[in-house]
């Protein structure tokens, strides 16, 4: 078996999964300098370059082979239906299905699919596909070949974050149930949908811990992304206690409760669990905040590894180790 680099690039920090096969062998997080990324679009592949360079380095990720995950502001990821149809046919319709997402020449986009399951007529013949869709750029894709080639690897793998959490599903232990993984990330908090390991859907939050930082500055007197992130993480004073914290822990809350409701009353059926991760994940009066809140139970996304390994931080590199697999 063969050893992988998983990478996450996050707005805030790079998380890292050092697998072979289905294990998880190592987790490396690390901060990245501010204004490096910016609504998950790298600002300088340079400076991006040496910044990987510097991790290959001091963490000694020896496995070239690199997979990357791709947030959905870079991505297009979806679930549909259409009538059956032969390969060719499928791939020349393909780039149709996502006219309400791309505007441009869609020959400037790779297209991929997978059929998740078939409808069949009384008499056994296939009627329609069930269908999962990704697209994005092709200069993307490109410049994330390049980016990673300077940096020592080869990138062979690049998914949306969706399909990573399928990876994961797929080779966990767990019993087929309707759930969900909630990703509570700097920049938003998004919850993927799942019926076993079937992808659903996914609903969207435009903040996350980032909504915090005013609070902590104005509080504390403190400037600088740095700075208040640290003041949460570490809940300095009680920093992630503060009333004004607890009111945006409540407005997350209530948005959840919405999307979680919107699914069971459009047919999803009712979710059994949320599997959290993600840097908000580690925020105790949030996660306290969100199970107070929400009629399911709430776990950690460490469930999804059948292999777990001590000192693996799971909670932050569950999507990195899902593009591995």
């Amino acid at each position: 078996m063969k050893k992988y680099v998983g990478f996450d690039i996050g707005n805030h920090a790079v998380h890292v999964a050092v697998t072979k096969g289905d294990k998880t062998l190592r987790s490396v997080s690390e901060r990245l300098p501010e204004g490096l990324v910016q609504n998950g679009r790298i600002t300088s592949t340079e400076s991006m370059v040496e910044f990987l360079k510097g991790l290959r380095k001091n963490y000694k990720l020896h496995g070239k082979r690199a997979a990357v995950v791709l947030p959905p502001g870079l991505c297009y990821c979806r679930r549909f239906s259409v009538a059956a149809m032969t390969k060719k046919q499928l791939e020349f319709n393909l780039p149709y299905d996502f006219h309400d997402f791309i505007t441009d020449d869609k020959s400037n986009y790779f297209f991929d699919y997978a059929i998740v399951d078939s409808v069949k007529d009384g008499k056994g013949h296939v009627t329609e596909f069930d269908i999962i869709a990704a697209a994005t750029k092709k200069d993307l894709v490109s410049d994330y070949i390049r980016m990673f080639g300077k940096a020592g690897f080869k990138l062979t793998t690049i998914v949306p974050q969706e399909i990573a959490y399928v990876n994961l599903l797929r080779k966990s232990k767990l019993a087929p149930h309707r759930h969900g993984v909630l990703d509570i990330g700097h920049n938003g908090v998004r919850l993927y949908l799942f019926s076993g390991d079937r992808y659903e859907g996914v609903r969207l939050v435009d903040y996350g811990c980032n909504a915090l930082a005013p609070v902590i500055a104005e509080r504390f007197g403190v400037e600088g992304d740095f700075v208040t992130s640290r003041y949460l993480e570490t809940n300095f004073e009680g920093a992630t206690e503060l009333e004004e914290c607890k009111r945006i822990y409540g407005a997350i809350a209530l948005e959840m409760r919405k999307a979680v409701n919107f699914y069971r009353f459009n047919g999803g059926g009712s979710l059994e669990h949320l599997h959290c991760c993600g840097g908000g994940a580690k925020n105790v009066a949030l996660m306290d905040t969100l199970r107070a809140n929400l009629p399911l139970k709430i776990t950690d996304i460490s469930e999804f590894f059948p292999s777990a390994k001590d000192g693996v931080d799971y909670t932050m590199i569950a999507a990195a180790a899902g593009a591995t697999l």
